[in-house]
């Protein structure tokens, strides 16, 4: 197994940093590792749950406060919102005063939440009556702008974020082709959406290298979010876009993502290293072809899962392992075949898949007898 495939346990790797000089107290590192995977922090699914009923509790809250003419459609939004925000960050602040595993805690922080929400959505209305379809994005990127550094709950930093950046998607498509009917509008929208799905792949890399602080991991996967809803927005209406326009943006899109996977795969297998192997040039050529006709949504999935796989981003693995199944649907239920045909299609393609593994790991034993 190549020296970068290694597996390395715990006590293994303390033990080789303590014979190579690096580490002097080997009994302080391992207590250090133990209380910090001892903590009585919730599950991640439990945090999930608890953020998606924080976020129900604040639709339910809006709708009492209009329902009981407390706020009617004349506002004021701002004066309102900014009083639930206030109060949200109060409470957030409560809460960071009592211990990490107490109850109240917990519901002061829900609570917070709830309010936050809350008040964001009424100080996003005043701008979306002022501004129109750029409203929601300018008031909502100002509003996170304001509170990210100072309000540091995790959920609200990744729903805020992925809603300026749904919000953003959303006004350029608002001035585009879908709504409007402008046909010179087509060309210019679809190269948007295209050179924002690249700003937002590169963006997200960059915040989820390490080179950054952990304080910017909620906007790094909220950009991959925006990333996914992009790329399936001009994966549903590429075909319309490419016959209104006959510039072919999904295959654009595609060759853009084939290119960032084979950055991927060759980082995860070792970087320069992997271009003197032979299988991983002809993966990374097949790659590349690949982006001519497969759906821009599951090189996206692939791009998930190599780099969850080369990072040990469970997130990113899970989530590239859900948006697949989602993108090969589409690109079956697209496919412009019969029934039979399609049912060769895919029986080939995951015939031509195992026949692919077979010969990497047939290549892979012959290249480490020859090592």
């Amino acid at each position: 197994m190549p020296e970068y495939q290694a597996q390395y346990t715990i006590p293994g790797l303390l033990a080789r940093l303590q014979s190579e000089g690096h580490l002097e107290d080997r009994e302080k590192a391992s207590e250090f590792i133990r209380k910090l995977h001892s903590r009585d922090d919730p599950p991640l699914y439990l945090r999930a749950l608890i953020g998606l009923g924080a976020f129900i509790s604040s639709l339910f809250l809006l709708g009492f406060l209009f329902a009981s003419e407390l706020i009617d459609d004349d506002g004021p939004f701002l004066v309102w919102g900014l009083a639930f925000i206030a109060a949200a960050f109060g409470l957030w602040k409560r809460s960071q005063k009592e211990g990490d595993a107490s109850f109240l805690k917990i519901f002061l922080s829900v609570l917070s939440f709830t309010w936050m929400a809350v008040g964001k959505t009424l100080f996003v209305l005043e701008f979306s009556e002022a501004f129109d379809e750029w409203g929601i994005f300018f008031g909502l990127g100002l509003i996170t702008g304001a509170t990210y550094f100072v309000y540091r709950l995790t959920i609200d930093r990744f729903l805020s974020c992925l809603g300026v950046c749904c919000a953003l998607t959303a006004a350029m498509i608002e001035n585009g082709f879908f709504n409007r009917g402008d046909l010179e509008g087509i060309l210019p929208m679809g190269l948007s959406l295209c050179g924002l799905a690249s700003l937002q792949a590169c963006l997200a890399a960059y915040l989820l290298s390490g080179r950054v602080g952990r304080k910017f991991l909620p906007m790094a996967y909220a950009l991959v979010g925006g990333l996914v809803v992009n790329v399936f927005l001009l994966t549903l209406e590429g075909s319309e876009l490419e016959e209104s326009s006959g510039f072919p943006f999904v295959m654009v899109l595609g060759l853009l993502l084939a290119v960032g996977l084979i950055a991927l795969t060759a980082r995860a297998a070792g970087g320069r290293r992997a271009f003197k192997s032979p299988r991983l040039l002809a993966a990374m050529l097949g790659t590349f072809v690949c982006g001519f006709f497969i759906s821009p949504g599951i090189l996206l999935g692939v791009c998930l899962l190599v780099y969850g796989y080369g990072h040990h981003d469970r997130l990113l693995t899970t989530f590239g392992g859900l948006v697949m199944p989602v993108f090969l649907f589409l690109w079956y239920y697209d496919m412009e075949l019969t029934l039979t045909e399609k049912s060769a299609v895919l029986a080939g393609s995951g015939l031509a898949m195992l026949a692919g593994r077979f010969l990497f790991c047939r290549g892979e034993a012959g290249e480490e007898a020859d090592a």
